[in-house]
């Protein structure tokens, strides 16, 4: 009996600790940036505000992915899916400069999930 209690309390021991972990949705806001240029410039003051919209299209700045410059200049990183979705995104901004947006997602470490973008 008390070998299969303890049998019982490694298995369940063992289940919690291997299950996976998701973090929860946030919504965080920021500038939205390519990765060439975010973690190259975004530390400059301003650099949200006038990062223009054409270097987002930019094949080189594409292909960097995208990311969310947060106030602290900070970079998060969007996972590939999170990039197309930004992609689409660009695609169909009107403006030329300033795309300041709230991106939902889970953010783990650096990088972010996105679940949606919107414009602010």
């Amino acid at each position: 009996m008390k070998k299969a209690a303890v049998i019982l309390l490694a298995a369940v021991t063992f289940a919690v600790l291997t299950r996976p972990t998701f973090a929860a949705d946030s919504t965080i806001q920021g500038y939205l940036v390519d990765i060439a240029c975010g973690t190259t410039e975004g530390s400059r003051p301003h650099f949200g505000i006038t990062h223009s919209v054409n270097c987002l299209r930019m094949p080189e700045c594409e292909e960097s992915g995208y990311g969310l410059l947060t106030p602290d200049s900070k970079v998060i990183r969007f996972d590939k899916a999170g990039s197309q979705q930004a992609k689409k995104f660009i695609a169909e901004l009107k403006k030329t400069t300033d795309v300041k947006v709230a991106v939902t997602g889970a953010v783990s470490g650096e990088t972010m999930t996105v679940t949606r973008i919107e414009l602010q």
